[in-house]
């Protein structure tokens, strides 16, 4: 018995032995790889295969950015619990990089059992051009992902070989030789210790020592996965420097700007990276599946494009092809006195043509609840389902609204369908991409009543009232030309709604707006243009090109840039809305158009402005972009087509600016520019500067293929 204190302090070095016999590299296996998603242009030539603890991967990439993330599962049948290493691991490639991820918060892969993770391959670096060969390079690489074992006491950890099967037989290498001397070392000197002194304090140090021996049984080893890639990166031209590239050409039909525009929200600089593409032959894009023609470039060095219809055979004739698109049915007052399903948006489907309300609840339009069905859609059923939908633009009264309509119907140009600006033309604030308060218009044929009218008005917020002031008039059956704009139509000249006359006639003719509240013609301009919450509603083509988007380009989001869309509602000129001006037949609100600034942030529609945010980074052309191009065969399309770019506010009603079928833009007014007139739909987007041509020469029959 007086050797066994020997014997049970030997004992101390076998779990080492035995703990380093239980790794096993054969008992950690991959067991799916699957893609999850690619990142810019990466190409997957063939499926990644793997085995055991081996990868192949076989990708093409085009620009810095590119990756591809798979979904991957290792499987731990050992009795060993794995730590993953996260950090990114370095290659003898400069191009390429790899990472490995964890799934959860937890990067230990417990024993028996199964860890999802995620690798990122990503190209970072940018190719030298000196080591491409016809503008491609080889990035292959083979390097391997540590899986370590986790120590399981933390405080002292001893990091063994970087092979589990080494660790079996640890003489095999220095480090593990060391260890097994180090620790031999330390037994021999335990031994000697109580062998040569037998006193009280022996079983003390004997304690000690064996605290020193316990944290290096449970050693780290380690596993690799190897990841074997043939990576080709081919070097592509981006869309903008093939453009800045065609500008610098002697005659080039693609011209710098000069002057100051506004592409980004609340920034208007002096433009230095726009350029307006004029070329017959080298304007033509495929993107997302559709034909698009290059307006310009922007300061942020995106390309604007306008929808050019639909591909056939990979050619961009689109203007003479059939296609399906959402067209106007029906316009003007109609009748919702029943309990209805609402939808903020809609699908719909060209196979059977029917629409599909989303995110709906049923309603009953009235005085009391039509502000919150405003720019909704319905099928005027309860199943949300139909085909024909409408559009709801305006109150009319508690029983009718002004509406839009539309059905899915054949086209044969390059628009996405046919729709009116806004439904409802008769309030000057119907010119916005979006709008909130409306001032309905009058018209009154006078005879032979005689009415006060005074050139200004005062109101008493005790009673209520306006009184008519300034210079006052009674003035029986006919209205003469001068600066009296407002009436209470009777020969008081007081009032709780007093009148605003903004037109006449032939004496007797008479436009106008109701005014109330204590609101003056001021207040009501402001409300129409200025406000901070102008932009309430959706026009009724905003809706239909959101919801076309949608259904179409959503999945290609993120190649299309945020820029500024201006619905430019600066006024250039009041006319006969301003107080002190004589009302003449002729004069109403005109707006300013010829410029690719925007000045007002509530104008600049984008999705980074809370002021005018769009939900969607698409709107339409304005009117100067389209001057800009100079020639009618570029703005072309066989049916007229509406810009964003507000025109006037006369006598019959709010005008926006137009594109003939010929090309001509719209200079002179007429009741074809109303905004409840049905004009063609070509939505504009701005692709981001990252975007690479994987082909083409731009032409209509050998368009730039954008992927």
């Amino acid at each position: 018995m007086k050797y066994l204190k020997y014997f049970l302090f030997l004992l101390l070095i076998i779990p080492f032995m035995v703990l380093a016999e239980e790794c096993d590299i054969t008992k950690i296996t991959i067991t799916s790889m699957e893609q999850n998603s690619v990142e810019g242009n990466t190409e997957v030539i063939t499926e990644p295969t793997f085995k055991d603890r081996n990868i192949n991967l076989n990708l093409k990439m085009f620009d810095v950015g590119d990756s591809i993330t798979y979904d991957m599962s290792i499987k731990n049948d050992s009795n060993e619990d794995y730590m993953i290493d996260e950090n990114t691991f370095k290659t003898d490639s400069d191009y390429i990089e790899y990472t490995l991820k964890t799934k959860d918060n937890s990067n230990v892969v417990k024993a028996k059992s199964s860890k999802e993770l995620f690798l990122v391959v990503t190209y970072k670096n940018e190719i030298d051009d000196n080591l491409l060969t016809n503008n491609k390079f080889n990035a292959s690489n083979s390097l391997k992902l540590s899986l370590n074992t986790d120590a399981k006491k933390e405080e002292i950890s001893i990091i063994t070989t970087d092979n589990v099967r080494e660790i079996k037989n640890p003489i095999t290498s220095v480090s593990s030789m060391l260890l097994v001397i180090v620790v031999l070392l330390i037994a021999i000197i335990g031994l000697l210790i109580l062998i040569r002194y037998k006193n009280k304090y022996t079983k003390y140090i004997l304690i000690i020592l064996s605290m020193l021996l316990i944290p290096t049984v449970y050693a780290i080893c380690t596993c690799n996965i190897e990841v074997k890639s043939t990576i080709e990166i081919e070097k592509k031209a981006k869309l903008f420097d093939t453009i800045d590239t065609l500008s610098k050409e002697e005659n080039s039909c693609v011209t710098q700007y000069e002057g100051e525009v506004t592409d980004e929200v609340g920034k208007t600089v002096n433009a230095s990276n726009v350029y307006f593409d004029k070329c017959m032959d080298k304007r033509n894009v495929i993107f997302g599946g559709f034909c698009w023609q290059v307006i310009r470039t922007t300061e942020t060095k995106g390309t604007k494009l306008v929808y050019n219809g639909e591909p056939i055979d990979g050619k961009c004739h689109s203007n003479y092809y059939s296609h399906k698109g959402i067209n106007s049915n029906n316009l003007g007052p109609t009748n919702l006195d029943n309990e209805y399903l609402y939808g903020s948006s809609f699908t719909y489907n060209i196979d059977d043509n029917s629409f599909t309300l989303i995110d709906t609840n049923l309603d009953t339009w009235s005085n009391t609840t039509y502000k919150s069905l405003i720019s909704k859609y319905t099928c005027k059923n309860t199943t949300g389902k139909c085909t024909t939908i409408y559009n709801i633009n305006d109150y009319i009264d508690n029983n009718t609204a002004y509406t839009s309509s539309y059905i899915i119907d054949e086209i044969n140009n390059s628009l996405i369908g046919f729709s009116p600006f806004n439904a409802n033309n008769k309030t000057p604030s119907a010119v916005g991409y979006m709008f909130n308060e409306t001032y309905e218009t009058y018209f009154r044929d006078l005879t032979d009543e005689t009415y006060k009218y005074g050139s200004d008005v005062t109101y008493d917020n005790a009673t209520k009232m306006y009184t008519l002031s300034g210079t006052v008039k009674n003035i029986t059956s006919s209205y003469n030309k001068d600066d009296i704009h407002y009436t209470c139509w009777n020969t008081t000249g007081t009032c709780s709604e007093v009148s605003f006359i903004y037109y006449e006639e032939y004496g007797h003719e008479i436009s106008y707006i109701n005014l109330k509240n204590g609101k003056n013609i001021d207040d009501a301009i402001n409300d129409m243009f200025n406000k901070d919450d102008l932009n309430v509603y959706n026009s009724s083509i905003k809706g239909i090109i959101d919801a076309w988007y949608k259904q179409n380009l959503i999945e290609h989001q993120s190649k299309i840039e945020d820029t500024v869309y201006c619905n430019h509602r600066v006024i250039s000129s009041l006319g006969n809305w301003r107080i002190d001006k004589r009302i003449d037949s002729f004069y109403g609100i005109s707006f300013k158009y010829n410029s690719l600034t925007c000045s007002n942030i509530t104008d600049s529609f984008s999705i980074s402005n809370n002021k005018a945010k769009l939900k969607y980074p698409v709107a339409l052309i304005n009117n100067e972009e389209w001057e800009n191009l100079n020639y009618n065969d570029l703005r072309r399309v066989g049916r007229a087509y509406w810009t964003i770019s507000p025109s006037s506010f006369y006598r019959y009603g709010a005008e926006n600016r137009y594109i003939y079928g010929e090309g001509f833009t719209s200079i002179n007014y007429s009741d074809l520019t109303s905004v409840k007139s049905n004009g063609g739909i070509r939505p504009s987007i701005s692709l981001a500067y990252n975007n690479l041509i994987f082909s083409g020469t731009g032409s209509e029959e050998d368009p730039w293929v954008i992927k």
